[in-house]
């Protein structure tokens, strides 16, 4: 839904045998993205977050994003997480920014 907005997309839920059509805000997506892109811009120093469950992102996709930051004269970290949990992110106190790499 978020990848082909245009493309109508529906639920079965066998147990109440309904079947629905599903909906995604995607104003309020890039209203949320564009509002984090603008807190990020001040940043010095970004959290390269890369996931370890499985295929979750890419390292070509995580060196292209270390070299382009250091390129801009900002400071990068890379952190391998199984999970993202706020918590985990709010003990890095020395990171301004997180970028989640993803495929």
């Amino acid at each position: 839904m978020i990848a082909n907005p245009a493309l109508e997309a529906y639920k079965y839920d066998p147990y109440e045998k309904k079947f629905t059509r599903e909906l995604y805000d995607h104003e309020a997506m890039r209203r949320n993205r564009k509002r984090a892109i603008d807190e990020a811009r001040d940043a010095r120093r970004f959290g390269l977050i890369l996931g370890t469950l499985g295929r979750q992102g890419s390292t070509k996709v995580l060196e292209h994003l270390e070299r382009r930051l250091k390129h801009h004269g900002r400071d990068a970290v890379i952190i391998l997480l199984s999970e993202i949990f706020p918590t985990k992110l709010a003990r890095m106190e020395h990171i301004d920014a997180f970028v989640q790499v993803r495929l």
